[in-house]
């Protein structure tokens, strides 16, 4: 990839092994914890709670680490964040080798740091997020940005994929072990990044104990800042409804192809797998697009338009193989969308209010898709409306949406750039 220079081009790879490697590490553990909770515990709410405490604490963390980002060096912020989670990661794979036969403990013990983990995540994103608009022009943002996102999926796919393979290879020990490593060796990779001064940034010999009080009105100025920013609060309520209007589709699945296409269980893993793709190729189409296109608002807009309508197919389609085309439809917009809001987001806020836009960006994200999955499970079991009526009122909503906010001039604003 070509960036605008050769410091510039050596930080941004620097972040990028950092993040590529604790990203593959983490994937790799969380798919071998799943199945050893499913092995060991048998319970489904144990394996879900799992998951929900994770990203309730990046999204209960992130307010601060947004605070912390503007505040403090966002170098350090990262390195500390993935000392801390590797220091965390190790107790697991220390308590399962001396007390293997202690099940209550150990599940306990990955309840725990879950915890850690997901408040160490909640302070490392906006700092890491708003670490690369530091370190690259914004010519080449949308670029390392894209590759930033790819890589993040990238690295989900691929871990996920071959955790299992390497669960029973080696075993949980080892790829727990393994786990904690990747988290030092992804310190140690962001030590070596040389970032400018960062606007606003206290020096450590200014560092001081936190003033709680201070932090709760740098938050405050945070949100204060979106509300007044029509263009930065458009763009956030776009992702949120698209993450929100995306969750049925996952909690749903299993009962969609069981009851509306008449096909196989197995059939949920591929449709996932073409979404995954779908949207890792959207992430990386992104750049291309620049290239092409000066005006982002008309591409957006055909993002979300076409978004809509694909799921408004899967509401109609009674065909597997129509199905599996559209899943990837769908993940190509998805990937794409994310891409082109976080760069338009990264790149028409002020640095020093930039960390706490993007933990706020990443509270809606990690919060709103969730929020999705339960709010139409509960009306798919309590008022028995039909799966397919459901995916197709969502798009419907997409596209309502979509047509609302970009009426707005700010907005087509923000993404011509």
């Amino acid at each position: 990839m070509q960036l605008s220079d050769k410091l510039s081009r050596r930080n941004f790879q620097l972040m990028w092994f950092g993040n590529f490697i604790s990203q593959f590490g983490s994937q790799i553990a969380f798919i071998t914890l799943m199945f050893w909770l499913k092995e060991e515990v048998g319970l489904a709410s144990v394996m879900g709670l799992s998951a929900m405490l994770f990203s309730v604490f990046i999204a209960l963390f992130s307010p601060l680490g947004g605070v912390l980002a503007d505040t403090y060096s966002r170098k350090k912020i990262i390195i500390c964040s993935d000392i801390l989670s590797g220091t965390a990661s190790l107790i697991l794979p220390v308590t399962f080798y001396f007390l293997p036969d202690q099940i209550y403990l150990l599940v306990t013990l990955v309840l725990l740091i879950q915890l850690v983990l997901g408040a160490a995540l909640g302070v490392y994103d906006p700092a890491y997020s708003s670490l690369l608009t530091n370190v690259v022009s914004k010519k080449q943002l949308p670029l390392a940005n894209a590759v930033k996102n790819a890589t993040i999926q990238g690295a989900m796919l691929i871990g996920q994929g071959v955790g299992l393979l390497l669960y029973g290879q080696f075993g949980i020990i080892v790829i727990l072990f393994a786990n904690s490593f990747s988290f030092y060796l992804s310190a140690l990779a962001e030590s070596w990044i040389k970032p400018p001064k960062q606007v606003g940034e206290i020096s450590s010999q200014s560092w001081s104990r936190p003033n709680f009080q201070k932090l709760f009105y740098s938050m405050k100025e945070g949100l204060e800042y979106i509300s007044n920013d029509p263009s930065v609060k458009s763009l956030l309520v776009l992702i949120g409804g698209v993450y929100f209007l995306s969750g049925p589709f996952v909690v749903l699945l299993p009962f969609y192809i069981e009851q509306s296409l008449y096909a196989p269980g197995f059939w949920y893993g591929y449709l996932i797998s073409v979404f995954g793709g779908g949207g890792l190729i959207g992430y990386l189409s992104l750049p291309y697009f620049k290239l092409i296109v000066q005006d982002w608002s008309s591409l957006g807009l055909a993002s979300f338009l076409i978004f809509g309508f694909l799921l408004i197919g899967l509401g109609l389609s009674d065909n597997i193989y129509f199905t599996l085309i559209i899943f990837f439809g769908c993940g190509y917009c998805f990937g794409l969308i994310n891409v082109m809001i976080e760069t338009a987001i990264l790149t028409n806020t002020p640095d020093v209010k930039r960390g706490r836009v993007m933990s706020i960006y990443r509270v809606i994200t990690r919060l709103t898709y969730p929020l999705g999955m339960m709010v139409s499970g509960a009306i798919a079991d309590l008022y028995l409306i039909s799966i397919d009526f459901i995916f197709i009122i969502c798009g419907f909503l997409v596209l309502v949406l979509s047509l609302q906010q970009f009426r707005g001039q700010k907005l087509k604003t923000a993404l011509a750039f």
